[in-house]
């Protein structure tokens, strides 16, 4: 009994202890700046991702997401001490609003870093490469006689429902492919306001192709909608 007592003690103690990850997006910040920031976050005792996903609304400027519970501002505290020393400020500290899986785990913190000197407008921010990548969320069928959710990887698979595929892009041309079959798409995306919030909408429309009437899945339209942080 002491044994399991002392091990479940152990266990919450490595748990409680466990470092903190900042998942580091940026846009325009020197690389050089940028490995200031990771130094000094890695050397007060921070895990450090760098992500490739640009911040979902650059109007914002720098923001922080920092989903530990109220009260627990220690690692805030040190996220904004280094920032603040290289130059930068945050005007926004938000609890977990992104649909966003690294986040569900209170361990995991979000810093958007928006160098702000030739920002892009909000029209050349729509025109531009979206900040969320379609491998990074899932669709839903919209229009089909059953839901199907269609999910895409960055190595060429792709998945509906449990059917694996494969797939290519091609500026806005989407193509998949399942045992021969081959159907093409057009990707879009805007953004949406939906209620209090923005949302970032991606669809795929199929082209019309006879020969794959009866392969329902390929001929739905897909959409994939993402709240964005305002």
């Amino acid at each position: 009994m002491l044994v399991k007592l002392y091990s479940i003690f152990f266990m919450f103690t490595l748990t409680a202890c466990a470092p903190s990850t900042v998942h580091l997006h940026s846009y325009k910040v020197s690389e050089a700046k940028k490995n200031e920031i990771v130094m000094a976050l890695r050397a007060t005792g921070f895990k450090v991702l760098i992500s490739e996903r640009k911040p979902p609304l650059l109007a914002l400027g720098s923001f922080i997401i920092y989903p530990k519970d109220n009260g627990d501002n220690d690692d805030l505290v040190k996220i904004l001490n280094i920032i603040n020393e290289k130059g930068y400020s945050t005007g926004l500290i938000a609890k977990n609003r992104v649909r966003n899986h690294e986040y569900w785990d209170s361990n995991n913190i979000g810093l958007y870093l928006v160098e702000t000197d030739g920002l892009m407008s909000m029209q050349e921010q729509l025109a531009a490469e979206f900040a969320v990548d379609i491998s990074e969320v899932e669709f839903t069928s919209t229009n089909c006689s059953k839901l199907y959710r269609l999910t895409f990887d960055k190595g060429g698979n792709a998945r509906v429902n449990k059917i694996p595929l494969l797939w290519s892009r091609n500026g806005d041309t989407l193509s998949i492919s399942q045992q021969g079959n081959r159907q093409q798409f057009t990707y879009s995306n805007k953004y949406e306001r939906n209620g209090v919030a923005r949302e970032l909408v991606m669809q795929l429309e199929p082209y019309e192709n006879s020969e794959l009437e009866n392969i329902e899945y390929l001929n739905c339209k897909y959409q994939s909608r993402t709240p964005l942080i305002e």
